[in-house]
C-alpha cells in the first residue's frame, strides 16, 4: 500500500528540544519534551511542571524515560504520579525525555490509593467522567513475576472501583515490563486470563502499549491507564481496527489497535497503541531492518489516522521507543524520508516485545472535526 499523502507540516511542532503542548479528549493537555543537553530528570520534569502552569493547568500524572534510578531521590515529591521507565541498561544518569498530562486547574481531584499515596486524577466533563492513573505497581515486588502481573491487574481493578469505574471503562492501558522479552508470554496469559474471567474481551479491549522497562520501584512491571465513563450517551467509545495489520487477538496478545473517545459535538480523541513492524498475519516484517520497521510502523499508524479522517498534523503526542539508543539517530532520516512533519514525540530507550523488533511507536491524535468533514 503506498504511503498516503501527507498534510502540510503542522505549524506548530516543536523545534527540536522545545516543549510542545496539544489538547487530548476531556480537557486533558499533553505536554512533552525532550531532555536538552546536560539537562538533570528532575529540571526536565520541572521544566514542564512551568510550562503546564504557564498555560492555567496542573500536572495531572507524568512520565520520564531515562536512567529509572534516578526516581529513588526522595527528595522531592511531586503531588501525582510519575513513572521513571529506562532498560535494564539504560546508562547511569540518561535522560531521554518526557511528557505530563494536565488539566486546567482546579478541574480535578487528586486519586490517592489505600496507602494514601497520589496515584492520579479524577474530573468529569459534560460528556463523561475520566479517571487518569499512574505509576502503579504490584504490592509484592518480590513475588514472580506472573503473579506480580496477576495482581497488577488486581490492583488496577480495586483502583477503579474505588473511584466508581469499571474494567469496562478502561480506554487505554501502558505497561513497562522489566526485561519483557524473557516473560511476555507468561504476562499475556496472565492478561487473558483477568479478561476472560471479567468478560473484557465481550465489552471494550482498551488501547495499550507493553514494553520492557525498569522501574524504580524495582517490581516486574508498572502501569498507568485511562478510563472513560460516558454520561447518557454523550461520548462514542469505538475500538478502531488497523487496516493494515492483523487484531492483536490473533497472536493472543490483548489489546486493540486503537480506541476512539467521540463527543456529540465532534471532537475525537484518537489513542494508538504501540505499533510495530509486524504483518498483517502477525509476524515480525523485515527482521533486521530497522530502517524498513520503521517505515512499516509509520504506514500502520497512517492508515489507523486515515480510517478515522485524521493525519499527521493531528498527532498530540508521541512516544518512540527503541532497544538500543544508538539506533534513535536513524528516526529523523527515516521520518524525512517519508515526508512527514515534526512530531511532538520524545525517545524512551525500552525493548520491544519480541526480539526481533527493532521499533516501536504510541501515539494519540484530537480532531474537532467529525469524521466525514476530514479530507
Amino acid at each position: 500500500m503506498p504511503f498516503p499523502q501527507t498534510p502540510a507540516p503542522c505549524p506548530t511542532a516543536p523545534p527540536a528540544r522545545d516543549v510542545f503542548a496539544a489538547p487530548l479528549g476531556g480537557g486533558l493537555v499533553s505536554i512533552t519534551a525532550p531532555a536538552r543537553d546536560g539537562e538533570s530528570a528532575g529540571d526536565l520534569l520541572a521544566r514542564l511542571a512551568r510550562a503546564a502552569l504557564s498555560r492555567g493547568l496542573e500536572v495531572a500524572q507524568a512520565t520520564l524515560f531515562c536512567d529509572p534510578r534516578l526516581g529513588a531521590d526522595t527528595r522531592a515529591r511531586p503531588d501525582f504520579p510519575v513513572t521513571w521507565l529506562g532498560r535494564h541498561d539504560t546508562p547511569e544518569g540518561d535522560v531521554r525525555g518526557a511528557r505530563v498530562t494536565a488539566l486546567p486547574a482546579g478541574t480535578f481531584t487528586r486519586v490517592r490509593d489505600e496507602t494514601g499515596q497520589i496515584r492520579g486524577a479524577a474530573w468529569r466533563t459534560n460528556a463523561a467522567r475520566y479517571l487518569l492513573l499512574g505509576a502503579l505497581t504490584p504490592p509484592d515486588p518480590t513475588a514472580p513475576r506472573a503473579a506480580q502481573a496477576a495482581a497488577l491487574w488486581r490492583h488496577l481493578q480495586a483502583s477503579l472501583g474505588r473511584e466508581g469505574f469499571a474494567l469496562s471503562d478502561l480506554v487505554r492501558t501502558w505497561f513497562f515490563n522489566d526485561r519483557i522479552l524473557d516473560w511476555y508470554a507468561d504476562f499475556n496469559r496472565e492478561r487473558n486470563a483477568f479478561f476472560t474471567a471479567h468478560n473484557v474481551f465481550g465489552t471494550l479491549v482498551p488501547a495499550s502499549t507493553g514494553v520492557g522497562a525498569r522501574n524504580a520501584a524495582g517490581a516486574a512491571l508498572t502501569a498507568d491507564a485511562l478510563a472513560v465513563a460516558p454520561i447518557d450517551g454523550r461520548l462514542e467509545i469505538t475500538a478502531v481496527a488497523s487496516p493494515l495489520q492483523c487484531a492483536a487477538y490473533d497472536y493472543k496478545s490483548a489489546f486493540s489497535r486503537a480506541v476512539e473517545c467521540r463527543e456529540a459535538g465532534g471532537a475525537r480523541h484518537l489513542l494508538v497503541s504501540g505499533t510495530a513492524g509486524i504483518e498483517p498475519g502477525g509476524r515480525t516484517a523485515y527482521a533486521g531492518d530497522l530502517d524498513a520497521q520503521i517505515d512499516l510502523s509509520l504506514q500502520v499508524v497512517a492508515a489507523i489516522l486515515e480510517s478515522r479522517g485524521m493525519g499527521w498534523a493531528d498527532v498530540a503526542r508521541a512516544i518512540l521507543y527503541f532497544p538500543n539508543i544508538e539506533w534513535m539517530s536513524r528516526w529523523e532520516p527515516r521520518r524525512r524520508a517519508l515526508g512527514l512533519p515534526p512530531l511532538p514525540a520524545t525517545f524512551a530507550h525500552c525493548d520491544i516485545c519480541r526480539d526481533d523488533l527493532l521499533f516501536e511507536i504510541e501515539l494519540d491524535a484530537f480532531s474537532t472535526l467529525p469524521v466525514n468533514n476530514k479530507e
